[in-house]
């Protein structure tokens, strides 16, 4: 069993910095981030959950239930993976989010740095008035560092499909809209002990009709190892939307503590 022994001053700087973001509940774009579910140095079959439960009564009755998993096999070069997950936010009976997705991504390594990638995704949304979304696409992603910190870049081009509640007041928004889209990705990973890991995400899409139609997500978590399968985690993320639909936040700020198990 690993237990965290006293952290380094820069794993406290990282936790007082994940903490010290205010919390709000999601209700910006839908732009989602599954390389935090990504396990890494893995051969043959492996999955992993992630997910954190929270429940009041009183004054305000509310329940936020939120769970990640992905499961995969990886050859010597060639990996796939399934992602699945559900976000339920409710507050005095009433929904306030629902958001479900599955993912699939396959990459295919081509030297010890490059390798390419290529997803397929469904999602919907309810606070975000997301009846579908669909995504194919693919690109190239580059290992720029590696060892005790890791740096991985890529870019890519991707098809998205979504469809709206026409039943809600969305303003000027399109109710159903083609586009295509950049892929861009950075992925940071850094040890900060034995059993504590940085890790940072970071997707940018613009739309490739235009370039002031683009969605960001920029994704800080904390890994903090319990035993060799549990870790408790921190995840920090903002979400930002140029053009989101009437009634719709262009930012999310929120903040998410909870637990992860991964077998591989």
């Amino acid at each position: 069993m690993k237990i965290p022994g006293r952290l380094p001053f820069e794993a406290l700087v990282a936790t007082l910095l994940l903490l010290g973001v205010m919390s709000s509940p999601a209700r910006s774009q839908t732009i989602l981030n599954v390389e935090r579910l990504q396990p890494g140095d893995v051969a043959g079959w492996h999955w992993g959950v992630e997910g954190g439960f929270s429940l009041s009564r009183g004054n305000t009755d509310k329940v936020d239930v939120g769970i990640g998993a992905v499961l995969g096999y990886r050859w010597t070069r060639d990996w796939l993976r399934l992602f699945g997950g559900l976000d339920y936010l409710s507050e005095d009976g009433a929904k306030v989010d629902n958001d479900r997705y599955l993912h699939v991504r396959f990459n295919h390594r081509l030297t010890d740095r490059w390798q390419t990638f290529h997803f397929v995704q469904v999602q919907s949304r309810y606070a975000s008035l997301l009846r579908s979304r669909f995504l194919v696409g693919s690109g190239l992603r580059r290992n720029l560092i590696e060892g005790r910190t890791t740096l991985d870049v890529g870019t890519g081009l991707m098809y998205e499909s979504e469809s709206l509640d026409p039943e809600e007041d969305i303003g000027d928004h399109p109710v159903e809209a083609r586009v295509w889209r950049m892929a861009n990705l950075v992925v940071l990973t850094r040890a900060l002990t034995e059993s504590v890991t940085l890790i940072g995400v970071s997707y940018v899409q613009p739309d490739l009709s235009d370039f002031a139609d683009f969605r960001t997500l920029v994704d800080l978590s904390l890994r903090i190892a319990l035993t060799q399968n549990l870790d408790l985690t921190i995840q920090n993320e903002w979400r930002h939307d140029s053009r989101p639909p009437r009634g719709v936040e262009a930012d999310d700020y929120s903040l998410k503590t909870g637990f992860a198990v991964s077998f591989r």
